[in-house]
């Protein structure tokens, strides 16, 4: 109930919008399963980066496909992942500790915990060199329930001297991209993100990314996690987990893996991710401030 009431909070209505699904001909006779994605990046980047991972699953197990499904924001995300349209998924933590009340269990995660944190950016022009010179100012983020984007900076703030319910204003964007463009185009006093984010940020966007850098970083937390429905046959859900494992032992696999921005797969449980529940604990006691 302490996480179901939480995922409530703040929570933004999206506009109805198109629906980001790869599908399949309807002639073709193998069995679909949808593996859906949390918004680590706006749709058509994550259809680019990870349509190959769908096309090798297909590939690796005859007589299935597997369709790509992305959403617009965190909101849409979440409202499917509660409705349960997707027999695979790639949350986030929060999400991840979630979704067991939803009738998901985590399968796998993956690697290097290390890069699961949260990041401040700003411009390299602007005067903030600490927490309390936040006082009055604008922070932007993806959405509410962005773990490590929104709700670890939150907590480090809030153990940093800052009221993150009075001190500031608190602006959600909806993408992580969005996120760092409001510090760019100074309709943010600072952005949070989180590495892979930025990191693609500076890929992509090299001429806005050198006005811009990160002056602070959170501690670390579980990373992403592989969830499956629980009602998806025991088999499949074992078989596709290890060829998501497997990945790294191969040269395709290494491919695969660098296209989404990781190194790996790791086998995970659920309860891998009472971390989370702790941090939320945390989390709603400092920053929430709830007895």
């Amino acid at each position: 109930m302490l996480l179901a009431g939480l995922a409530g909070c703040g929570r933004e209505e999206a506009a109805p919008a198109p629906q980001y699904t790869h599908q399949a001909p309807v002639s073709d006779q193998s069995t679909h399963y949808v593996f859906a994605v949390h918004p680590l990046q706006n749709p058509q980047l994550l259809h680019r980066k990870f349509e190959p991972l769908m096309a090798y699953l297909t590939e690796q197990l005859p007589g299935t496909s597997f369709d790509l499904e992305t959403s617009n924001d965190y909101a849409d995300y979440e409202r499917k992942l509660r409705a349960g349209t997707s027999h695979f998924s790639l949350p986030n933590p929060y999400h991840a500790a979630l979704s067991r009340d939803w009738g998901y269990h985590v399968v796998a995660k993956m690697d290097n915990d290390e890069l699961f944190r949260g990041v401040f950016i700003v411009r390299k022009d602007s005067p903030i060199k600490t927490p309390k010179d936040l006082r009055g100012k604008v922070v932007a983020y993806p959405a509410p329930t962005a773990l490590a984007a929104a709700m670890m900076p939150q907590l480090y703030l809030q153990k940093n001297g800052i009221d993150v319910a009075t001190d500031i204003t608190n602006k959600y964007v909806g993408t992580h991209n969005s996120s760092i463009m409001n510090a760019y185009l100074k309709q943010s006093d600072i952005s949070a993100t989180w590495p892979v984010a930025w990191h693609a940020f500076e890929q992509s966007n090299p001429v806005e990314a050198a006005q811009l850098k990160v002056l602070w970083q959170t501690p670390t937390l579980i990373q992403n996690a592989i969830i499956v429905r629980n009602d998806v046959p025991p088999e499949l859900a074992a078989r596709v987990t290890r060829l998501l494992a497997g990945l790294q032992n191969t040269h395709q696999g290494q491919q695969l893996l660098r296209g989404i921005d990781t190194t790996g797969f790791v086998i995970a449980n659920d309860a891998d991710f009472d971390v989370v529940r702790k941090f939320l604990d945390e989390f709603n006691q400092l920053v929430k401030k709830e007895k």
